[in-house]
């Protein structure tokens, strides 16, 4: 049993290793680990679903992609609650659906950033062997709409709704901040509203 563990720690610390230098020379590292579980059930009908190769790259991935979508939010909405408060004080009610209107511009930046992201991670991987169609590719699936005929190299597979995955997590994530930046412009165009027809109240009194 001691014999036997460190061989385990070792081909699990070579797997990561060759997943920091390139997902296309990991693979054939990490099937060590997956042999590892060859002997129990379980693991083995997992690793089948979800390979080790696709899990490391692909949750790696994710995990990059939800944290730059983290620091584009917060950004944005820091942005938007300076510029929201300036228009406050101005009483402006088209002002505020202008910066509505550029929130949802930078909102899409961010979505295509990320979408570029995953594609230099195809390309540079050497899973996908130009950016034209690493872009076709990470931006059907990160969408969801589906990624045509288009397939990734066997092994690969799984690394398809990972991607799509991470979509459902940051248009879910830019969903929920569009809708409060909808309800905030709004207060500030009802505020801005009141307060002209409360000055109009004032020089109609005053005549």
């Amino acid at each position: 049993m001691s014999k036997s563990q460190p061989s385990a720690d070792s081909a699990i610390a070579q797997s990561l290793q060759a997943v920091a230098q390139s997902p296309a020379e990991a693979q054939a590292a990490l099937v060590k680990v997956e042999t590892l579980g060859a002997n129990m059930p379980l693991i083995r009908d997992m690793t089948q679903v979800m390979p080790v190769p696709d899990f490391v790259f692909g949750g790696g991935m994710l995990l990059l992609i939800v944290l730059l979508h983290a620091t584009g939010m917060r950004m944005l909405t820091d942005s938007f609650e300076r510029r929201l408060l300036k228009l406050g004080r101005l009483h402006s009610t088209w002002r505020p659906d202008v910066l509505m209107g550029l929130v949802v511009l930078l909102m899409l930046l961010l979505h295509l950033v990320e979408i570029w992201v995953w594609s230099a991670a195809l390309v540079y991987s050497g899973l996908v062997p130009d950016w034209r169609a690493a872009g076709f590719f990470a931006a059907n699936t990160y969408t969801t709409v589906g990624y045509g005929n288009f397939l990734l190299p066997d092994g690969w597979h799984m690394l398809a709704p990972i991607i799509a995955m991470s979509g459902l997590f940051t248009f879910g994530w830019t969903g929920s901040v569009l809708v409060e930046i909808v309800r905030r412009c709004q207060e500030v165009k009802s505020a801005a509203f009141k307060s002209r027809l409360a000055k109009s109240r004032q020089d109609d009194a005053g005549r």
